[in-house]
């Protein structure tokens, strides 16, 4: 059963093909236990299945934290995220091999901890309020982050990263800024407006082009610079083939906005 009988995650579809998803476990700081990752699962599948979702706002409830890490009480229990490897890996949002290409922006309100940074981590563009606390807590506990030891030593430098994962120690939102683990550091009243203002520009754009940039981005990582830039050339050649990459040209020559298809 979910905290006072709430949902664990909620889900909302604004016209402007724009997804919300926040984590609505505020009381326990939206720490992450089996039914949130259940629901997340359900709502992924949904997600990159609707024609009328171009992009994906992540945040949290409440304005004390985003995601404060795993519910260690339900792990105590020996239940919940005791047991991981019942849950397919491919289903969650930490894992980049769901095939997701959907840009996802992540609005940090408070704690990002844990397995809140590995998630925050697999999200394209990420946006913080200036309260914003990160850090990798799992050693506190005796845990091992599967993601976070791959994701951050990736994507920070290796001596920041190991910093981050052998001390557990947290860091302020303008340090996570420096470091290159968010874009940028917000006052707190604005953060969801800009998150916002930042998601209607992207939704925007051309919903299969933005699919094509994220998904050459993120298979590209996994080959050398070789593969990668023929890997790139590749989708490049695939999205000229649809009729929004014909119509944004087109639109340019005659003077008007365009009319994205999706198709």
């Amino acid at each position: 059963m979910t905290q006072d009988n709430q949902e664990p995650v909620l889900y909302e579809k604004l016209p402007e093909k724009i997804a919300v998803v926040t984590l609505n476990r505020p009381k326990a700081l939206n720490s992450t236990n089996r039914a949130m990752w259940n629901r997340l699962t359900e709502i992924w599948h949904e997600v990159k299945a609707d024609r009328d979702v171009s992009v994906i706002v992540l945040t949290g409830a409440g304005d004390r934290s985003f995601c404060a890490g795993a519910d260690l009480k339900e792990m105590s229990a020996g239940s919940g995220e005791a047991t991981p490897f019942d849950t397919t890996p491919s289903q969650l949002l930490e894992n980049w091999d769901y095939d997701l290409w959907k840009p996802i922006i992540c609005a940090v309100n408070g704690y990002a901890l844990g397995n809140g940074v590995s998630m925050m981590m697999s999200t394209d563009i990420r946006l913080a309020s200036e309260d914003a606390v990160f850090g990798m807590s799992q050693i506190k506990w005796a845990l091992v982050s599967g993601n976070g030891t791959q994701i951050l030593p990736r994507f920070l430098s290796y001596p920041v990263a190991m910093e981050m994962l052998l001390t557990g120690d947290n860091i302020s939102a303008q340090r996570a800024y420096e470091i290159g683990l968010i874009n940028r550091v917000v006052p707190k009243g604005q953060l969801m407006d800009e998150t916002m203002a930042l998601a209607r520009k992207v939704a925007g754009y051309a919903p299969l082009a933005l699919q094509g940039i994220k998904e050459a981005a993120v298979r590209g990582m996994s080959f050398n610079l070789r593969e990668a830039i023929v890997w790139g050339l590749r989708m490049e050649r695939l999205n000229m083939f649809t009729e929004d990459a014909k119509e944004g040209p087109k639109s340019f020559a005659e003077k008007r906005a365009p009319q994205w298809q999706g198709r």
